[in-house]
């Protein structure tokens, strides 16, 4: 009987073993799923071993699910096996990128031993897992995304750091004519990008790249990988070994061990463990749900003519629904069904079922269309109305709760396959709102997926077996991949189905309340709609937490679609726009193109039906897109154009001249060009440090606005994982060495100016610590290695005596003439921002109009290429008035009451910004932020404090999609009546908004020029 040494590699989605010799020879190699049961899994391998007759001489385990074996075998790291494995089997290899279900590597290796690595955080984005689900929702095996990626013609631009974000570019792509296909190698691409910019962050890949793990397998991840990384075909190595590696480092391993434990080698099985819970959950029940699903009848139609009626259409990114409705807005007819990641299909066959069913006993007066594909498919059938989810929503509920309550909804909870809602209506009008904006747990793919990986069905099981739980298992609020790692965890501690999936049932409830309802009033009076509405248990955890009647609609999946045929039936058009149930014959073409407008080159989609066109991409402005369907116009100027105008003022400023930076000077000297990124500190401080730098005899070069290619290069760049503006310093600074500067400037700035007087005893106006540390975060990359960098330590607070000496050994004997020329030239830009604040709030308030005031920090709010143009947008496209925060009289507020304690700069600002909305009924606010913001993640509840006037939330960062940021601003502009056709149309007014009583108010004062 052979001797042999056993590796066994247990993975967050399959379990492999390998069988090797004294030799390291490899005699045998096996996998299996583990579907949720690793033990099963690894018993089963373990079992055809012993089928085989060797005679077991010892044996190691490695990942994730080591530790099921207790003893019994020798646990190895999962690093040191990988490296174990490459280093005997391709001594020649000098870096591994491994990619597994759950996790990811980077290790860089000499002579066997490890020398440096990287590993992906809290997020599974990147992984085996993410191509999995990605897969799944385009209705394709894994395995079958290679030859399909390798013969697509285009590629679609898609986000890899989040599942989330993912599935949206996915869905955008499709709706925008996209091929799936060309879907999955954007997948791909985006993959191996995530895996640069996360796990490698800016690291050299110099020597032959060794590319393991079960993506390792898949072709079009590994061209992906080629690409992206620039590696020819004897640079990147697939080893034949590659999904089960871990498993031969193993047993390589267990050579040298020689442990001995042989006899007792087997995995404990869920059934042996026992589970305790100590979960305080409630038992779910229903007693507090009411159901109105019983109260709707079958649609008689009359026997005499046919019956005028206006379809709906809701396009959304799991479900497509469609309804017809009568003029009273009784349903006809209901369809829901999966959009499939193919809406134009989808819709053009529920369109016929449709006419077959009832085509001849209806006429089409009006269309409506709502939902993330609204506009492609709006064009494409001819729809009279093209609305946003929030408001087709409320329309929807409301019509419902009238007719068959007889009493007006106040809230709506809409949870759909992606996006989950939270609606606050008083008196008809939309008071407040939210969205999921950066997690999809607790939506119904997420709850889709973890029935999927139970192995039950989430229509008939789901509910039944979460309302018989005895014992539900509290598992928090986590995302779908984490999520399925405890549900993992408890079942092989022997925990029972049904409690699990009672935890479910609580998770989404206590993610949604958490996540989007976020502490905001939640009314007497709740609708539960949307396709997750459909499982009666998601309804029992929410009126168990609430302690709340809940009530679930009839209709319940489609009444996104019923609010928009009850729109298109309450519109102006006389004559439907319809082209008719057969989309076959409407003549459609999409073509992709380029904008050259600027450095961007945005990638364009045009859509061009019956001859006209219509265009999605265009991120950095108006160009392409279509005006909303309003007639406003701004009565005031744009601010951002003029603050640009002023920021750079008359100065020598250069942004585009290139040197060959092999014959650059880096000396310092007078005429030596220093440049200064457009980051963080330039947007509110380049006028001082433009001035200073001049006065002393330098010229001053500015990296280019952020574009594309600085983007890029500052994801591949960044080791840290920062928020996205200082990421994108990275790409700038970058840019600047490309430029050839003699030098780069990146101040160590540790506090602001001492203002807001008005602020009682207010401490010290401190940067977020990531500003304070830019210098230290950026010197130390590789990329930047002999790069001269001027990093002095400033702190405004103190006043232009103290700021002189932080900066004396900069400026010589001319630093207290140079000081002075900066603070005076600073002193003129915040004057005229002052001067044009004031006249246009006295403009807007004698037009009688409103405006928006867009509230943040600098570096968000005016760095285009990083929040998708969203204030040109708003201003071109929706003709609204947009007022900057910098632009009010901030230092005339006094925010003691609100936040007193407010030791940051900006959340002082941000704070008396929204004091100043609140005392004026004609304006609103906009708050623009960025995902990972720590200071935001509070100041915006100091905000909520200081004015109760519901504002929009808009965050962004490298995933930010246009799509959802149109969504956003087109449901906030219609809950406050701001896309009427006129500002002199009392229904552009805000209900509480009239000249007459804003002239009453007390107005506050603004300080003299």
């Amino acid at each position: 009987m052979q001797k042999v040494y056993v590796g066994i590699d247990i993975g967050s989605i399959a379990a492999k073993i390998a069988v090797v010799d004294g030799n390291g020879t490899i005699l045998y190699h096996a996998y299996e799923r583990t579907l949720a049961r690793p033990a099963e899994a690894v018993n089963k391998l373990l079992e055809k071993i012993g089928a085989m007759g060797f005679e077991t001489e010892s044996a190691a385990v490695t990942g994730s699910g080591a530790g099921l074996f207790g003893n019994s075998a020798t646990i190895v790291n999962e690093f040191k096996t990988v490296t174990k494995a490459v280093s005997v089997l391709y001594p020649d290899v000098g870096v591994i990128f491994e990619m597994g279900g759950e996790s990811s590597k980077f290790i860089r290796i000499e002579k066997g031993q490890i020398t440096e690595y990287g590993v992906n955080g809290d997020c599974a984005a990147g992984t085996g897992s993410f191509i999995d689900q990605q897969a799944e929702r385009l209705h394709y095996n894994v395995e079958e995304i290679g030859s399909l990626v390798c013969n697509a013609k285009g590629c679609a631009r898609i986000a890899g750091r989040c599942s989330v974000f993912a599935k949206s570019d996915m869905i955008h792509a499709q709706q925008k004519g996209y091929a799936p296909p060309e879907v999955l190698r954007g997948l791909c691409l985006a993959v191996a990008r995530n895996f640069k910019a996360s796990i490698v962050k800016g690291r050299r890949v110099e020597s032959k790249v060794a590319f393991v793990g079960g993506l390792a397998l898949n072709n079009g991840v590994v061209s992906a990988i080629r690409e992206t990384f620039s590696l020819s075909d004897g640079q990147l190595v697939i080893p034949k070994e590659a999904s089960y590696i871990g498993a031969v480092g193993a047993a390589m391993t267990s050579v040298e061990v020689k442990n001995g434990k042989t006899s007792a080698l087997k995995c404990s099985s869920a059934q042996t463990l026992k589970h305790s819970n100590t979960s305080t959950l409630s038992l779910l029940s229903t007693q507090n749900v009411r159901f109105l699903r019983d109260k709707i009848k079958p649609y008689q139609f009359p026997h005499t003519d046919k019956v005028d009626a206006y379809l709906g259409i809701d396009i959304g990114s799991v479900s497509t629904n469609l309804v017809a409705l009568d003029g009273v807005g009784d349903l006809i007819m209901e369809i829901y069904t999966y959009t499939k990641a193919r809406p134009i299909e989808v819709v053009a066959e529920g369109l016929k079922e449709i006419e077959a069913e009832i085509g001849d006993r209806i006429n089409i007066c009006g269309v409506g269309t709502t939902g993330s594909g609204r506009e492609l498919i709006g064009e494409l059938i001819g729809a009279d109305v093209i609305k946003d989810e929030i408001t087709a929503h409320k329309t929807g509920a409301i019509h419902i709760s009238e007719m068959l309550l007889g009493e007006p909804v106040d809230t709506i909870f809409e949870i759909g396959g992606q996006d989950a809602k939270f609606i606050r209506i008083e008196k008809g009008v939309v008071t407040d709102f939210a969205m999921n904006e950066a997690c999809a747990a607790g939506t119904g793919s997420f709850l889709e997926e973890q029935a999927e990986r139970l192995g039950i069905s989430i229509k008939d099981d789901f509910a039944r077996l979460a309302l018989s739980s005895q014992s539900p298992i509290s598992l928090g609020e986590r995302c779908t991949v984490f999520m399925e790692r405890d549900v993992n965890a408890y079942q092989s501690k022997g925990a029972k189905i049904e409690d699990i999936v009672a935890g479910l049932a609580y998770s989404v409830a206590t993610n949604y309340l958490n996540r989007v309802v976020r502490g905001r009033k939640i009314g007497d009076h709740i609708f539960f709609q949307g396709g997750t509405a459909y499982n009666d248990a998601v309804a029992a955890a929410f009126s168990q937490m609430l302690g709340k009647t809940v009530t679930i609609p009839p209709h319940n999946g489609v009444i996104g679609a019923v609010g928009a045929a009850l729109l298109a039936r309450d519109s102006d058009k006389q004559i439907t726009k319809f082209r008719g149930f057969d989309l076959g014959r409407v003549n459609y073409t999409m073509r992709e193109f380029s904008c050259g407008a600027c450095t961007n080159n945005c990638d364009i989609q045009e859509f061009n039906v019956e001859g006209e066109k219509t265009y999605w991409g265009d991120k950095c402005s108006s160009r392409f897109r279509k005006k909303a369907r309003t007639d406003n116009k701004p009565v005031i100027e744009d601010l951002f154009k003029k603050r640009e105008n002023l920021l750079l003022g008359s100065a020598n400023a250069r942004t585009h001249e290139r040197t060959n930076p092999s014959t650059r000077s880096r000396s310092l000297r007078a005429g030596a060009r220093i440049g200064i990124p457009r980051t963080m500190f330039y947007f509110d401080r380049f006028p001082f440090w433009r001035a200073y730098f001049e006065t002393l005899g330098f010229e001053v070069v500015t990296s280019d606005p952020t574009n594309k290619e600085i983007a890029h290069n500052s994801l591949e760049l960044t080791v840290a994982e920062p928020c996205y503006p200082i990421k994108l310093a990275h790409g700038h600074v970058k840019n600047l060495v490309e430029k050839g500067v003699n030098c780069i400037f990146l101040p160590n700035v540790i506090s602001a100016d001492a203002q807001m007087r008005q602020c009682t005893n207010a401490p010290i106006p401190y940067l977020c610590p990531w500003h304070q540390t830019l210098p230290f975060i950026i010197k130390p990359v590789p990329a930047f290695e002999g790069v001269k960098f001027l990093s002095p330590t400033v702190q405004f607070e103190h006043g232009p005596n103290f700021v002189a000496r932080c900066l004396k050994n900069i400026g010589g004997r001319k630093n207290a003439t140079a000081v002075k020329a900066a603070y005076a030239a600073q002193a003129r830009f915040s004057s005229e921002l002052q001067r044009l604040g004031k006249k246009v709030v006295t403009q807007v308030d004698k037009a009688g109009a409103e405006a928006i005031v867009l509230i943040g920090r600098p570096y968000n709010i005016y760095d285009t290429g990083a929040n998708l143009n969203a204030p040109l947008k708003l201003r071109e496209y929706y003709g609204i008035n947009v007022i900057p925060i910098d632009f009010l009289p901030l230092d005339e507020i006094d925010i003691t009451e609100s936040a007193c304690n407010m030791f940051w700069d900006y959340g002082r600002k941000i704070v008396a910004a929204a004091k100043f909305v609140a005392s004026r009924p004609n304006l609103h606010a906009i708050y623009i932020t960025n995902f990972k913001c720590g200071p935001d993640s509070f100041v915006k509840h100091y905000t909520a404090w200081a004015s109760d006037k519901p504002y929009l939330t808009l965050q962004f960062d490298e995933h930010a999609n246009d799509a959802g940021t149109i969504t956003r601003i087109e449901a906030y502009l219609d809950s406050k009546g701001l896309l009427c056709r006129s500002y002199k149309d009392e229904r552009c007014l805000s209900p509480k908004w009239t000249t007459a009583a804003h002239a009453s108010l007390p107005q506050p004062s603004v300080r003299a020029e």
